[in-house]
């Protein structure tokens, strides 16, 4: 299996100690020195996760590192810094930073922390990239995807939403067709399939174990839910994310 694809920002010439430790030892790593060459380098070599490096970076620079604009991608956004000022964590998190190591960490712990976003990441930005207009004109919506990544792996019910964003079953039901397309129902059978590609994509684990961990039953109720979803098994999804990204098969579907 070929190693991720990593996407690192640095401002300054890069002289983050995780730079080789970590990031270039165990994902194929490529450098951007200004904002508009990270976003770009992101979309471009079909990055898996992004890191902003704030550990070369004086305090005063903080602030100007934060120009890189709200990062919503199809990818998790982690830091990497010297240490972590509270303060500093919820002005990144408000950029879309949602993962944060130290640079003296160990490099297994640094490296396990990107696996699991990999693993994990990118179901925010692959919901809110299927809602047709902008999220702020619908805070129902917003919230409700907002439920949905907090909570996941756990399978909310249509009740647990509904009741956490206080409103009525059919009111959300009404949402997710007006938003989606969607029933609730197919809504949630679509992330499911959707994070059972990432586990394809980023694991070694066979189709019988993404069940397991993804909590069906059967692996066979896995393959219905590729047929439904993406018109095809599980095994030749798993061919296709060999030349095409998660997001691409829902949009090839037949």
């Amino acid at each position: 299996m070929p190693p991720p694809q990593l996407v690192l920002y640095s401002p300054a010439p890069p002289r983050c100690t995780c730079r080789f430790r970590v990031f270039a030892a165990a994902f194929e790593c490529h450098i951007a020195l200004s904002a508009a060459s990270f976003h770009k380098k992101i979309h471009a070599v079909g990055a898996d996760a992004a890191v902003v490096c704030f550990c070369s970076a004086r305090a005063e620079q903080a602030p100007e590192l934060l120009t890189l604009g709200r990062l919503d991608s199809l990818v998790p956004v982690i830091s990497c810094s010297e240490s972590l000022d509270p303060d500093f964590i919820q002005q990144a998190a408000q950029h879309g930073i949602d993962r944060f190591v130290l640079c003296d960490m160990a490099p297994e712990k640094i490296r396990d922390i990107i696996y699991e976003a990999i693993r994990h990441g990118g179901l925010k930005a692959f919901l809110e990239a299927r809602h047709p207009g902008s999220l702020s004109s619908s805070p129902h919506t917003h919230k409700m995807i907002d439920e949905i990544v907090h909570s996941f792996p756990h399978r909310l019910s249509e009740y647990d939403i509904a009741r956490r964003l206080g409103i009525s079953r059919s009111w959300l039901q009404k949402l997710c067709r007006r938003f989606f397309d969607l029933s609730f129902k197919q809504l949630l059978r679509r992330i499911w399939v959707y994070h059972a590609l990432r586990l394809m994509q980023h694991t070694n684990l066979d189709n019988g174990e993404i069940a397991l961990q993804l909590n069906y039953s059967e692996a066979s109720n896995l393959a219905r839910d590729f047929r439904k979803e993406l018109g095809c098994s599980p095994t030749a999804a798993r061919l296709r994310l060999a030349t095409q990204r998660p997001e691409k098969l829902f949009r090839d579907k037949k």
